[in-house]
């Protein structure tokens, strides 16, 4: 059965944000000749979390905001910028109703250090997979195999990156051990970060673990990624009034900025000619996902 949408978000809302969602790593593949538009803040605190576990300090975030932000765009982008090994998966909602889908999906590169398990926690974590047939697996034992074995890739290989985009797709069961996971992690070498679609709530299978908002980008930096994109200057009072209606919305600003190269407009009266922010985003992605 399909997973259900989160509460009070409708099926044609669903399908919307997740294009806007796969729209946007484009945003910043179109800048990258200049480098990220700030998010410096961000930034930081990722790297220093990379850092640490570098140098065997585990840690784990959670990566949330609005669609369209750049939220998964900062996560390649970390992908990308460390040494470590790294293990990502993203939430696939049609496996939403499998018990430890995305567990498994993530454990599989390490799943030849299942031997090495203390035998419960082997014995939990094959049962969940389906290797073998002992009844329900133990949780507490399926979330403890599951901090052994990537504490045992971690040592194998000098640390370990997991990245776990899309966590609101994520199985309850997973989602649960991963977080787990998540608050136990001291000395291991590990860092974990999770990439979550929410405006403000954090699901409560999540509390305990640190996090970090990804909200629109400031005015200046805003207005630098539309000249950007447009490829051409934009008039000061255009420029300023896009980044208010788009509320620094990188995918927002990204679709606007093609705009005005398409149409090579020099000027957006505010009285006559409103920009369409609102209705040209939800056409260019509902033309996607018909």
């Amino acid at each position: 059965m399909k997973g259900q949408s989160p509460i009070g978000v409708s099926e044609t809302d669903r399908q919307l944000t997740d294009a806007i969602g796969a729209a946007g790593a484009k945003v910043f593949a179109l800048v990258d000749h200049c480098g990220f538009v700030d998010r410096l803040h961000e930034r930081g605190i990722l790297d220093n979390m990379l850092g640490a576990a570098e140098k065997g300090t585990s840690g784990a975030i959670v990566v949330f905001g609005d669609a369209g932000m750049g939220k998964s765009a900062l996560l390649d982008r970390t992908a990308s910028s460390t040494d470590l090994p790294v293990v990502r998966i993203s939430g696939v909602e049609t496996e939403r109703s499998f018990g430890f889908a995305a567990l498994h999906r993530l454990l599989l590169p390490c799943f030849h250090h299942v031997k090495r398990l203390p035998a419960p926690q082997r014995t939990a974590l094959e049962s969940a997979f389906g290797l073998i047939d002992r009844g329900p697996p133990d949780r507490f034992l399926v979330s403890l195999a599951a901090l052994t074995l990537l504490s045992i890739e971690s040592s194998s290989q000098g640390g370990l990156l997991c990245i776990v985009d899309d966590a609101q797709w994520i199985d309850t069961e997973s989602l649960q051990a991963l977080a787990f996971v998540a608050r136990r992690l001291q000395l291991e070498g590990i860092a974990l970060l999770f990439g979550l679609r929410a405006v403000s709530e954090i699901p409560p299978d999540l509390a305990g673990i640190p996090t970090l908002e990804i909200t629109g980008l400031p005015n200046d930096a805003a207005a630098e990624l539309l000249r950007i994109v447009a490829e051409r200057p934009v008039p000061e009072d255009v420029a300023e009034r896009i980044v208010n209606e788009t509320q620094g919305c990188p995918l927002a600003l990204w679709e606007l900025g093609r705009a005005l190269t398409e149409s090579r407009l020099n000027r957006l009266d505010a009285a006559d000619k409103p920009t369409p922010i609102s209705s040209r985003l939800n056409d260019h992605f509902s033309a996607q996902i018909s």
